[in-house]
C-alpha cells in the first residue's frame, strides 16, 4: 500500500471560500427585492432613477451589517421608523433615508 498524503488546505484558501460563499449569499438575497419599474415610478412621480437609487443604499447601506427583510414585510409607517433609527448607526443623512423610504414604500406590507 503506498503512503498517502492528507489533504491539507491553507488559511488562504478557506478564508477565499468563506468570502466567496458570503458573496454568494449575499447576491442571493439582493436578487430577491424588487426592483421598480417604470410604473412605479410614474405612479410615485419620481424619476425611475430616484427609486432605483434607493433600492442601491438600502442593499449598500443596511445589508452592510445585517440581512435584508424585503420590503413587504413592514408597513411603510413601520419602514419609516426602522430606517429613522438606523440612521446615524448606518450614517446615512436625510435625503439618504427619503430615498431608501420612498423604494422600501413600492411593496410595503398594507396597513
Amino acid at each position: 500500500m503506498k503512503n498517502l498524503k492528507p489533504v491539507c488546505f491553507s488559511r488562504s484558501l478557506y478564508k477565499k471560500f468563506g468570502i466567496l460563499l458570503f458573496i454568494s449569499v449575499l447576491a442571493g438575497c439582493v436578487s430577491g427585492l424588487y426592483m421598480p419599474t417604470v410604473t412605479d415610478a410614474t405612479r410615485q412621480n419620481m424619476p425611475l432613477k430616484s427609486l432605483n437609487a434607493g433600492r442601491s443604499l438600502y442593499v449598500k447601506s443596511c445589508g452592510s451589517c445585517h440581512n435584508l427583510y424585503l420590503p413587504s414585510r413592514y408597513t411603510k409607517r413601520e419602514w419609516n421608523n426602522i430606517v429613522d433609527k438606523m440612521k446615524e448607526r448606518s450614517k446615512i443623512d436625510n435625503k439618504q433615508v427619503t430615498l431608501i423610504n420612498q423604494y422600501l414604500e413600492l411593496s410595503a406590507k398594507k396597513e
